[in-house]
């Protein structure tokens, strides 16, 4: 499946002029937020609509052929969709997939690829589809599998540490925020000690350092007032403290017992759900770590 993209609209239409359809086509991409595509098998070319290529971040307005539209999914989901599409020509069998994108920084951005088969004379000759960025319903979904696991996890948990590690994890394996550090406050309320960092953000940012509380850095003051705070971008002049090749950031409290921050190497990478499920995470954090103290102190007396 190798063939070439075109731009044209093949018939079918009746007597609807090509320029009416054309622009009906784009209205209804555009308001349903889909991205519409076809493969001729008998001449092997590919037509992909504008919102196709904006859907998978080709920039590119030239020919493309499948395998260069697909170039942007890993190995295995390229195969995976290629062997979906030739399985579609020869047994007309209508194939979906939800692909994960991630062309710049770490953020991922979720396709949904369906494609159908169409006939002539009772023969499969081509293949017709559409193209959806479903990453807030999948946010969504995620969301629901976040409650569930962690706060299962949560429950597990027998330290403040142990609280950490399930955060840490939760934003890196479900979230896909991998930057992530989490600072849980001492007995004094003096320092913001980094508990639990990722490995990739130890990477691109650097060992983590602890935190005044009184500082005036993001962590600290999130600490303080107990609301988020958003960087759509940070410059190398921000603020005293070194944050490696991470150029925005999301820190949002861990109840009244620390922070959770998380970066990304590209900026603005962030949206409102990023923000929402980070807030979540540190909430349920918060609630664990609260349960946990107050067990202590039931035990103590």
């Amino acid at each position: 499946m190798d063939g070439s993209a075109h731009d044209s609209d093949a018939g079918g239409d009746g007597d609807v002029p090509p320029d009416l359809r054309r622009g009906l086509l784009d209205t209804v991409q555009r308001l349903a937020g889909i991205g519409v595509w076809s493969y001729d098998d008998r001449t092997e070319t590919l037509y992909v609509s504008d919102r196709t290529r904006q859907i998978h971040d080709i920039a590119d307005a030239g020919a493309l052929t499948v395998e260069e539209l697909t170039a942007c999914y890993s190995a295995a989901d390229q195969s995976r969709v290629l062997a979906g599409f030739e399985g579609a020509l020869e047994d007309g069998e209508p194939f979906t997939a939800d692909i994960a994108i991630s062309s710049e920084g770490t953020t991922e951005r979720t396709v949904r690829l369906r494609c159908e088969p169409y006939r002539e004379d009772g023969t499969v000759i081509g293949l017709r589809g559409t193209a959806a960025d479903v990453t807030d319903e999948k946010l969504r979904e995620r969301r629901i599998e976040l409650l569930r696991e962690t706060n299962m996890r949560l429950k597990q948990a027998s330290s403040p540490a142990g609280v950490a590690e399930v955060l840490v994890d939760a934003a890196k394996n479900i979230l896909g925020l991998v930057y992530t550090t989490v600072r849980l406050v001492d007995d004094s309320q003096e320092t913001l000690h980094t508990v639990v960092v990722t490995e990739e953000c130890v990477e691109r940012a650097g060992e983590r350092p602890d935190y005044p509380v009184e500082d005036d850095n993001p962590a600290s003051r999130v600490f303080r007032t107990g609301e988020p705070e958003v960087y759509r971008e940070i410059g190398p002049n921000f603020d005293d403290w070194d944050r490696g090749d991470l150029v925005c950031g999301i820190y949002v409290p861990i109840g009244d017992h620390g922070v959770l921050s998380t970066g990304d190497v590209v900026a603005e990478a962030f949206n409102e759900q990023d923000v929402e499920a980070a807030g979540l995470i540190g909430e349920l954090g918060g609630d664990a770590i609260t349960r946990l103290k107050w067990g202590k102190r039931s035990r103590a007396i």
